[in-house]
């Protein structure tokens, strides 16, 4: 059943991203120093990104889930809000952030402005109103980060997460990047964090990582 939902995506994908990437200069310079263990996954979703948007014509879409929360927090939650805003500032895109907590979205609307369109309310809720809108179209980036992780209890965020993939997914297809932020080894090659179970199901699905450390990333 999980195959034929993203049947569309199983195919490979190939990306040339140009030799000199505007954002991704910017990025190396400005922001990989901040971010510790994310440096990586934010580079690879970036990189993927600009290929993508560099070879259409139409703006992006770029959806998070979890919005920051405390400006300059670089190495503690990746300011992954900034970084959107700092992308559509060279690449055309639009960026919808959602978060429960308004004081969250009062936040990303006095560091951001009206390059990010900062909603508070329940992710799956928002991600399932998105897809079901006239408004729907494919997502390029969908950026997981809503329900914190507790160690010693993992599934009740490793779940919400796999709810939001399932409320947003016909607005995912080819091409469509998926990352989930805080995942974390443990021992004998086991994972665990917001994207454990999400890591089961694109395993299931055929579909590859993209990159795999703090930040989970697939490419549909």
């Amino acid at each position: 059943m999980l195959n034929k939902l993203f049947r569309t995506a199983l195919a490979p994908r190939k990306d040339n991203a140009a030799a000199a990437s505007p954002f991704l200069a910017h990025y190396e310079s400005r922001f990989a120093p901040l971010l510790a263990g994310r440096a990586g996954g934010f580079r690879e979703i970036f990189r993927r990104l600009e290929a993508r948007c560099a070879a259409r014509a139409e703006p992006g879409l770029i959806i998070e889930t979890g919005s920051m929360r405390a400006v300059g927090n670089w190495a503690g939650d990746g300011q992954s809000t900034v970084l959107w805003k700092e992308f559509a500032s060279i690449h055309d895109c639009e960026v919808h952030s959602v978060d429960l907590d308004p004081e969250a979205t009062r936040v990303v609307r006095e560091e951001c402005g009206d390059a990010v369109q900062a909603v508070t309310g329940d992710s799956v809720r928002y991600l399932y109103d998105f897809a079901n809108s006239p408004q729907a179209r494919q997502i390029d980036v969908l950026y997981l980060d809503s329900y914190d992780f507790v160690p010693e209890n993992p599934f009740p965020s490793a779940f919400h997460h796999i709810k939001e993939l399932i409320a947003v997914r016909p607005c995912l297809g080819p091409g469509s990047i998926v990352a989930i932020d805080d995942n974390f080894p443990f021992s004998e090659g086991g994972w665990t964090g917001k994207g454990y179970l999400a890591m089961e199901w694109f395993k299931h699905l055929g579909i590859p990582f993209a990159h795999q450390g703090h930040q989970f990333v697939w490419q549909l």
